[in-house]
C-alpha cells in the first residue's frame, strides 16, 4: 500500500515538473515578445515626441518666411508611420484604439495646419490663425504620446507579471530539481546502507542467511568445522508467553552464542532458530572446547534460560564432501541432540506433572480437569483434561482466562470475574496460609443451566513470597445436565486414561479398575501372570500353567443361568476364533456361589493383542495372540440395578393410577362442563322465545346465573388444584376479619341450604380475637368446599353445624378450630383412609348423576391446610353424617384497623384507565366500575402507554389485561412506570399460572372479575 502512494506521488510529480518546464518556456517566449513590443512602443512614443518637435520648427520657419516643404513630408511620413507602422523608419502600429483615434485626429488636423501655413505664405502670419492652430495641434501631440507612453506603460507591467510568474516557476522547477536530487542522495544512501546491510541480521546483529548461504559455496578444506545449533522450546515460549518474549529468546541465544564462540571464528544465524558457527584451522578438540564455552555461557544467561540443541562435523572426518554436504551432516548430528533433549524435558515434564498430581491427591483434589499454572511467566500446560475440555494443551494464562470467561461465564458477569482469575487477584487470595480458593460459576447454554465451580490450589512462591505455582481445576455438578450414554463413556474413558497415565506402575493402575488381573498366551494355552492384592497365597496356581485347567476347576461354582456367558471365555480355541473373527474385546457376566454360600456377579473383560516373537527352539520368528483379563465384582451394580427396577416400576404404577385417574376426570369434566353450558344455552333459547314474558325471563336468567356460578366453580376447582400440585398457589398475609369471613360464608350459604331443606348452624365458642394477619380467601375456601360438600352429600331435611373455636392464644398467635357436621350419606373408614384425598375421587360411582362437582374439593382443603400449616381431621359413619375439623394458626392483628367499603367511598373524582382486548370483558368490567369511578378505555398496552404519555398524573389506577396484542400488559407496565412510576397497576388475567412481577404490578384481579375482590383493589388504590 505504501508503495503504491509512493509511486503514485513520483508520478504526480515528474507530471508537475513537465507542466512548470513547459510554463517556463512558454513564459519566456511571452516576455520576448513582450520585450520586443515595448522596444518598438519606445520608438513610437520618440517619433510622437519628433512630430511635436518638427512642427514647431516647421512653424517658427515658415512665420519667419522660410518654407519647409521637405520637413512636412517628413512630419507626414511620421505620422502614417505612427499611425500604420513603417518598414523604413522601424515603426509599428500600437495596438491601441485611444492612440489610433488620437493619430487619426492627429493626421486630419495637420491636413488643417497645413493649409494654415500655406495661407501664412501668401498673407504672412499676422493674417491668419497659425498660432492658435499650431498650439492645438502641439496638444493633441502631447495626448497622442501620452497615450503611446500609458500604452508602454501597461506592457511594461504586463511584462513584469511575466517576470514574476517565470521566477515563480523558476523557483519551483529549483526546488523540485532539488527535491528530485535528495531523493537520488538518499537512494545513494540507502542503497549504500543496504549493501552494507545485506548480509547482517538487525534483530541479533550477526551476519544473516545471505552470508551463511556465502560460507556455505566454500570449497571444504583440511581442519574446518560447521557447528549447527537449534533453540528449543521456542515455539512453546511464543504461545505461552508472547512473540516479544520468544524474540528476546533468540537474541540472548544469539550474544551468548557470540561469547562462546573464539572471535575469529564465524558466527550466523541461518535463520529463525538455527544458528551456524564456522570454524576454521581447528582441531576436534577446539570445536569441543567452543562448544563447551557456549553451554557455560548459556547457562549464565542471566535474561532467561536458554535451551538448545547442537550437532557438528568435522572435515577430516570425511572426504569428498561440499560443504552444503558437511551442514547437512552437522544438522544431523544436531537433531539427534534434540531428540535426546526432547525425551528428557517429556521425561521432565511428566515427573512434574505426577508429582503435582500426587500433591492434589495429598490435598484431597481429584480433577477431571486442571492446568498448572507459572505466575511469573504468565503461561500455563494442560495437567488433566477430558474430551470435553476447552483450552489448548499450554498457552498465555491471561489469554486462558479470556477463554474460560466465555465459555463458563453470562456475559454480564464477565467483567467482574476476569478480575478475580487475574494474576493480581489470586495473589491476594492464594496464599501458603490461604492455599485454596474456590469460584462458583453458573451459566445457561442452549436453556440449559451449567452448574460448577473453579478451584485455585496453591503449590509454590517465588523469593520475593509472591504466588509463583498453583493448579487451576474445573469441576463441573453433573446432576444439573442430562448425560447420554457417549458422555458418560467418555467420561470413564478419560478416568481410565488419566489412572493409566498418572500411575508410573501400569498394574496398580488397572488394579483401581479391577479386582484380578490375568496375562494370558492364548496361543499357547498358558496362564503367565496373576495380579490380585486380595487372593491368598496359598490359593495361586504355579505359573505358568494352563489357562483351560484353571477355569476349568471354577465352572462348578459358575450358577446354571451363565454357564452360556462362562463358556465363552472358559476356552482359548473360542476366544481366538473371536480374535480372528474381529472381535478384539470381549465382555461377558456371569454368577458364581462362593464358598461361604454368597452369590456374586463376576464381570470378565478380555482384551487380546497380537504380537511377533521369535521362536528359539525352530529358529524362526511366529506370531502369538495374549490377553488381558480383568475381574471385577459387579455385584453391587446389580443390586442398584435392581432396586432401580423395583423404584422404577412403582414409579410406573404410581403414574398410570395417575393418568387412568386423569382420564377417568376428564370424561367426568367433560360431561359437568356440557351440562351446564347446554343449560345456558337453553335458558338463552327460552328468553329469545318469551321475551315479552317477563316471569319467564326472571325465572331464565335466575337458573343461568346458578348454572354460570356452577360452572365458575368447576373452573376454580381445576386451577386451584393445578396449583397446588405445582406449587403456584400463592398463600398472602393481609388483614382480615374473623367475623366478617364468617358472615360471608354463611351469605354465600344460606341460599343453598334454604334451596335443600337443610337447617344451618352457626355456633361461635370462646371467640376472643378477631382481628388477624393471614390468607383469608384460601380459608374462605377451605370452609365454602366443605359446607358445599355439607349440603350436597346431606339428606333431604338434614342439618349442618358449623363450630368455630379459638383453642388457644399468646400475645402474637391465634390457634381456632373450624368443625362442620352433618346427617349426610357419610363415608365408609376405608373410602376416608385411601381415597377422600385422592384428585377426582368420589364416594360412590353413581355421584356423577346424583351429585354435581369435580372430585377435586377435600383434595383442595388437604392441600390448602397443609400450605398453611395446619391440619384437618375426619370422621364419618355410612348413612349417619360426617365430621371434619380443621385447625389453623394466624398471627394477631394489633393494628385493628377497620376496612372500608369501596361501596362507601366517594371516588366520582378519580379516573382509571380500564386496558382490554375483549370487547365483553371490557363491558363486564365497565358495569361493575361505573358506579363508582370515571372510565377512559384503552384496547391494547401500545394504546394505553401512549394515552399515559398524553395524561400522565390523571389517572389513580390502571387495570391492566395481560394477553393482549401489539404490546402485552407486562410491557406495557414497564413503559408506564418509567412515564410515572407512582400509577398503580392491578393485572387482570385468568391464566391459572400468572404471577405477578412485583416490580411492575401492585396487585393482579382473576377473571372473570368478582365484585367484593374489585371493591378491595378500590379500597386499598383507589381511595
Amino acid at each position: 500500500m505504501k508503495n503504491k502512494k509512493r509511486n503514485h506521488f513520483l508520478k504526480i510529480m515528474r507530471f508537475l515538473m513537465t507542466v512548470f518546464t513547459s510554463l517556463l518556456i512558454v513564459l519566456i517566449l511571452i516576455i520576448i515578445m513582450m520585450v520586443s513590443r515595448i522596444q518598438g512602443t519606445a520608438r513610437v512614443v520618440n517619433y510622437a515626441g519628433l512630430v511635436r518637435g518638427k512642427t514647431q520648427r516647421i512653424i517658427k520657419l515658415e512665420d519667419a518666411r522660410i518654407p519647409q516643404d521637405e520637413m512636412i513630408a517628413d512630419v507626414e511620413g511620421y505620422i502614417e508611420g505612427l499611425r500604420f507602422g513603417s518598414e523604413e523608419l522601424n515603426l509599428v502600429s500600437l495596438d491601441d484604439k485611444a492612440f489610433q483615434v488620437k493619430m487619426e485626429e492627429l493626421d486630419d488636423y495637420f491636413d488643417t495646419l497645413k493649409q494654415e501655413i500655406y495661407l501664412v505664405r501668401q498673407v504672412g502670419y499676422e493674417n491668419t490663425n497659425i498660432i492658435e492652430k499650431s498650439e492645438i495641434f502641439f496638444s493633441l501631440c502631447d495626448v497622442a504620446t501620452g497615450l503611446a507612453e500609458s500604452y508602454s506603460q501597461r506592457i511594461a507591467t504586463r511584462l513584469k507579471q511575466f517576470e514574476l510568474m517565470t521566477i515563480v516557476d523558476i523557483v519551483v522547477l529549483v526546488f523540485m530539481i532539488l527535491y528530485e536530487l535528495f531523493k537520488a542522495f538518499r537512494y545513494a544512501k540507502a542503497n549504500r546502507e543496504l549493501k552494507s546491510k545485506i548480509y547482517l541480521d538487525e534483530a541479533t546483529g550477526l551476519p544473516n542467511k545471505n552470508k551463511c548461504e556465502e560460507i556455505l559455496t566454500l570449497e571444504v578444506e583440511q581442519n574446518m568445522a560447521i557447528c549447527v545449533f537449534d533453540l528449543n522450546n521456542l515455539r512453546i515460549i511464543n504461545n505461552q508467553q508472547g512473540h516479544e518474549r520468544g524474540d528476546l529468546y533468540i537474541h540472548s541465544f544469539a550474544k551468548s552464542l557470540r561469547k562462546g564462540v573464539d572471535e575469529n571464528q564465524f558466527v550466523g544465524r541461518y535463520g529463525g532458530d538455527e544458528f551456524i558457527a564456522f570454524f576454521k584451522d581447528v582441531t576436534r578438540e577446539d570445536v569441543k572446547r567452543n562448544l563447551e564455552n557456549i553451554k557455560r555461557v548459556c547457562d549464565h544467561c542471566t535474561e532467561m534460560p536458554l535451551s538448545y540443541a547442537a550437532g557438528f562435523a568435522y572435515s577430516n572426518d570425511f572426504s569428498g564432501l561440499t560443504m552444503r554436504e558437511l551442514f547437512c551432516q552437522a544438522d544431523k548430528n544436531m537433531y539427534i541432540d534434540k531428540n535426546q533433549a526432547k525425551i528428557k524435558e517429556a521425561a521432565k515434564k511428566r515427573d512434574l506433572i505426577l508429582s503435582v498430581i500426587q500433591q492434589l491427591k495429598d490435598k484431597g483434589f481429584n480433577f477431571s480437569d486442571c492446568i498448572y499454572c507459572d505466575a511469573k511467566t504468565d503461561a500455563y500446560f494442560t495437567l488433566r483434561a477430558g474430551y470435553s475440555f476447552f483450552l489448548a494443551e499450554d498457552g498465555n494464562y491471561s489469554g486462558a482466562i479470556e477463554q474460560i470467561l466465555s465459555e463458563l461465564f453470562n456475559e454480564n458477569q464477565r467483567k467482574d470475574y476476569r478480575h478475580v482469575l487475574n494474576m493480581d487477584s489470586l495473589n491476594k487470595h492464594v496464599t501458603k496460609e490461604n492455599p485454596v480458593f474456590e469460584i462458583p460459576y453458573c451459566h445457561r447454554v442452549n436453556h440449559t443451566e451449567l452448574k460448577g465451580k473453579i478451584t485455585a490450589v496453591y503449590l509454590d512462591s517465588d523469593e520475593y513470597g509472591n504466588l509463583h505455582h498453583f493448579v487451576l481445576g474445573f469441576k463441573m455438578y453433573s446432576n444439573t445436565v442430562e448425560m447420554d450414554e457417549k458422555k458418560q463413556l467418555m467420561r470413564y474413558y478419560d478416568q481410565l486414561k488419566q489412572s493409566i497415565l498418572e500411575n508410573a506402575n501400569y498394574i496398580e493402575a488397572l488394579m483401581n479398575m479391577a479386582q484380578s488381573i490375568f496375562s494370558v498366551n492364548l496361543t499357547e494355552n498358558q496362564i503367565d501372570g496373576i495380579y490380585d492384592k486380595y487372593m491368598q497365597k496359598n490359593k495361586k496356581p504355579m505359573l505358568p500353567c494352563s489357562y483351560e485347567a484353571y477355569f476349568k476347576q471354577w465352572k462348578p461354582n459358575v450358577l446354571e443361568d451363565c454357564l452360556g456367558s462362562f463358556e465363552i471365555v472358559e476356552s482359548c480355541q473360542s476366544l481366538l476364533d473371536r480374535y480372528k473373527a474381529g472381535d478384539k474385546h470381549v465382555t461377558v457376566e456371569y454368577q458364581i456361589q462362593m464358598s461361604d454360600d454368597r452369590v456374586i456377579w463376576v464381570q470378565e473383560m478380555i482384551l487380546m493383542s497380537e504380537e511377533t516373537i521369535y521362536d528359539v527352539d525352530i529358529q524362526s520368528e511366529r506370531n502369538i495372540v495374549r490377553a488381558i483379563l480383568l475381574f471385577r465384582n459387579t455385584s453391587s451394580f446389580h443390586e442398584k440395578e435392581d432396586r432401580e427396577m423395583k423404584q422404577l416400576q412403582l414409579a410406573y404404577q404410581k403414574v398410570d393410577l395417575e393418568s387412568k385417574a386423569k382420564t377417568d376426570f376428564m370424561n367426568r369434566m367433560s360431561h359437568d362442563i356440557r351440562t351446564p353450558i347446554n343449560g345456558i344455552l337453553g335458558m338463552m333459547h327460552i328468553i329469545r322465545n318469551h321475551w315479552g314474558d317477563m316471569d319467564k325471563l326472571d325465572d331464565s336468567l335466575n337458573k343461568m346465573e346458578v348454572l354460570t356460578n356452577h360452572l365458575n366453580e368447576l373452573v376454580e376447582d381445576v386451577l386451584n388444584m393445578s396449583k397446588l400440585q405445582s406449587d403456584h398457589m400463592e398463600i398472602v398475609n393481609e388483614s382480615f376479619d374473623l367475623n366478617h369471613v364468617i358472615d360471608e360464608i354463611s351469605d354465600l350459604i344460606d341460599a343453598q341450604v334454604s334451596i335443600q331443606n337443610i337447617t344451618y348452624y352457626k355456633h361461635m365458642d370462646n371467640i376472643v380475637h378477631t382481628h388477624l394477619i393471614g390468607d383469608a380467601l384460601q380459608l374462605r375456601r377451605i370452609l365454602v368446599n366443605l359446607l358445599t360438600n355439607a349440603i350436597k352429600y346431606n339428606k333431604p331435611n338434614g342439618t349442618i353445624d358449623t363450630y368455630v373455636r379459638e383453642i388457644k392464644s399468646d400475645d402474637s398467635k391465634v390457634t381456632f378450630e373450624f368443625e362442620i357436621k352433618d346427617t349426610g350419606i357419610g363415608m365408609s373408614e376405608d373410602y376416608i383412609e385411601n381415597q377422600l384425598f385422592t384428585p377426582f375421587s368420589q364416594a360412590k360411582q353413581d355421584a356423577r348423576t346424583r351429585y354435581e362437582g369435580t372430585g377435586l374439593g377435600m383434595s383442595i382443603v388437604k392441600g390448602l391446610v397443609d400450605k398453611l400449616g395446619g391440619t384437618i381431621e375426619v370422621k364419618s359413619e355410612v348413612g349417619v353424617g360426617t365430621q371434619i375439623k380443621v385447625v389453623l394458626t394466624y398471627q394477631l392483628d394489633s393494628s385493628k384497623n377497620e376496612k372500608q367499603d369501596a361501596s362507601k367511598l366517594d371516588l366520582k373524582n378519580k379516573k382509571i384507565l380500564l386496558v382490554e382486548d375483549n370487547e365483553i370483558n371490557m363491558e363486564v368490567a365497565e358495569f361493575y366500575l361505573g358506579e363508582y369511578v370515571n372510565i377512559d378505555k384503552a384496547w391494547n398496552g401500545l394504546e394505553a402507554v401512549e394515552k399515559v404519555k398524553e395524561q400522565p398524573n390523571t389517572y389513580s389506577l390502571i387495570l391492566m389485561d395481560i394477553m393482549m396484542p401489539k404490546m402485552n400488559g407486562d410491557e406495557a407496565a414497564r413503559c408506564i412506570h418509567k412515564i410515572n412510576p407512582s400509577i398503580p397497576i392491578v393485572a387482570m388475567s385468568a391464566q391459572s399460572e400468572y404471577t405477578i412481577d412485583q416490580t411492575i404490578m401492585n396487585d393482579s384481579i382473576s377473571k372473570p372479575i368478582d365484585e367484593q375482590k374489585l371493591n378491595q383493589i378500590l379500597s386499598k388504590y383507589v381511595a
